[in-house]
């Protein structure tokens, strides 16, 4: 069994976890995850970078029926390692104990509901699709990674979505360092933001609280391709036809 626990968004390990590390033959999380666990000195341990070694060593340890104890930030289920742990074991090998997220700590930190935000990953994918979306949507969470940070996306926003106000949450839930940040593009393009962001939001805040909703995420698209010929004023059917637009 992997038992994995989210933290690193401020709560101290549950009793649970901190029994679950007592017993574990292999633990894996990033060094601070690892160093905050105050792990005992006999048990082996990965710092994760690379995903690939991790894994095989996991399935190492299942092998020889050891227990495996993986650490990890929030909310594990939600854009993070569940996916390639149970692409790789099964999910029912899996025991998954959620914290709670970094995008709803950040919409906290600011007292918003987020039921009508877009969540976007640029965290080891192309920024362009996080450009995409914020330009389109008025309440967006972006989480971040090397090389698609604040500065990358305040300077693809600042020319054409200078209206938007980027929130930038840095080390959430360390009382000593956690900061979140209201910039404009331009001022998020011009800094250097370090290594302890995990979450940007970008908000239109004129339509920061949407009508109360059933279905959460953005409001549906329309239904249809393109507007029919007489929803557009023309003359003598001087338009491109419906086809082309």
């Amino acid at each position: 069994m992997i038992t994995v626990f989210g933290t690193g968004t401020g709560a101290p390990l549950s009793a649970d976890a901190s029994d679950a590390l007592a017993e574990a033959g292999l633990v894996v999380g990033a060094r601070r995850h690892l160093a905050a666990a105050r792990l005992p000195d006999a048990v082996e341990r990965i710092v994760l970078g690379p995903l690939a070694p991790a894994l095989d060593a996991i399935e190492g340890c299942l092998e020889k029926e050891r227990r495996v104890v993986v650490l990890a930030s929030g909310d594990p289920g939600f854009f993070g390692i569940v996916r390639a742990l149970a692409e790789r074991f099964g999910a029912e090998r899996l025991d998954v104990r959620p914290g709670v997220s970094s995008v709803a700590t950040a919409f906290a930190r600011l007292g918003l509901p987020w039921d009508d935000a877009v969540v976007v990953s640029a965290h080891g994918r192309a920024l362009r699709t996080a450009v995409q979306v914020c330009r389109s949507h008025p309440k967006v969470a972006v989480l971040t990674g090397p090389g698609s940070g604040p500065a990358e996306l305040g300077a693809a926003l600042a020319h054409h979505c200078a209206g938007r106000v980027l929130v930038v949450a840095s080390a959430l839930g360390d009382p000593a360092h956690e900061r979140v940040e209201r910039v404009t593009p331009a001022e998020a393009a011009g800094r250097d933001w370090g290594t302890a962001v995990s979450v940007v939001l970008c908000l239109d805040e004129s339509r920061a609280l949407a009508p109360v909703r059933t279905v959460a995420g953005p409001p549906a698209g329309p239904d249809r391709w393109a507007l029919d010929e007489g929803e557009f004023t023309h003359r003598d059917s001087m338009i491109s036809k419906f086809e082309v637009r």
